[in-house]
């Protein structure tokens, strides 16, 4: 519904939205998280996403059944680009509620160990959903609903099952299920990824500067590594669970 102007900076939902976007705690203690887009929000409404209330800058109109189920606010643009966290807001700004944690689901799963980058944990959820790999587990990584990360996700977030959980707890919970881990690493131990089965298979990416934990590693079924021809020593973190995740994606 149409629920007026607004204009002021001291207005409590304003407060609550700048908050939201810049302090992790308000975010998990209020169970809520923030998302900029008028596209973002046609996918987060599609995915059944739970819309606490809208803000639409003056003069965007938005769709007639958007108006109908959900608390709709016009404001200034001045207004929309205080409460933004980009450089030019997209004019429509608006407050969801954090999915609950998901369980280990699918037989395809990736664990991202205390990866630190809003870029890459973004980038890692767009390229599960895009390749069909339902749940992330994500251990001590960075905060998956900060605004950099969800920007990056692009709407995986929606769609794509995060499930907040020691890796080792997972490993355990995945060898209930026979599904064997595998740790992407640099060891001599590690095979080339495109000798192993990953029909049925989980994979660990690691911390940008530390790689895979040691602990971590020993817990796995096994260790394996992306094939390259050239210098580098390794790869971006998020570009080498793209590809991983494509290995997973043809091998089902």
């Amino acid at each position: 519904m149409n629920c007026g102007n607004i204009t002021s900076r001291s207005n409590r939902l304003v407060k609550e939205l700048r908050e939201l976007q810049t302090k992790r705690k308000v975010r998990y203690e209020n169970r809520s998280f923030v998302c900029d887009g008028i596209k973002l929000l046609g996918e987060a409404i599609q995915s059944g996403v739970k819309i606490k209330y809208i803000f639409a800058q003056e003069g965007i109109e938005l769709n007639a059944e958007w108006l109908d189920e959900y608390d709709v606010y016009t404001a200034p643009r001045e207004l929309m680009e205080y409460i933004s966290t980009l450089e030019c807001t997209q004019g429509v700004i608006f407050c969801c509620e954090m999915p609950e944690s998901s369980d280990l689901e699918g037989e395809q799963i990736l664990i991202l160990d205390h990866l630190q980058d809003t870029g890459n944990l973004g980038t890692i959820i767009r390229c599960a959903d895009a390749f069909g790999i339902s749940t992330v587990v994500l251990d001590g990584t960075a905060d998956p609903y900060n605004p950099k990360t969800v920007r990056a996700a692009m709407g995986a977030l929606f769609r794509v099952k995060l499930c907040s959980m020691d890796s080792l707890h997972a490993i355990d919970l995945l060898k209930d299920k026979n599904i064997p881990t595998y740790a992407a690493t640099l060891t001599e131990s590690a095979v080339d990824i495109t000798g192993v089965s990953l029909k049925r298979a989980a994979v660990v990416i690691g911390n940008e500067g530390n790689g895979v934990s040691g602990r971590v590693e020993d817990a796995c079924s096994g260790h394996v590594i992306l094939p390259m021809s050239g210098d580098a020593e390794s790869l971006n973190a998020s570009i080498a669970a793209g590809i991983i995740m494509w290995e997973m994606q043809k091998a089902r």
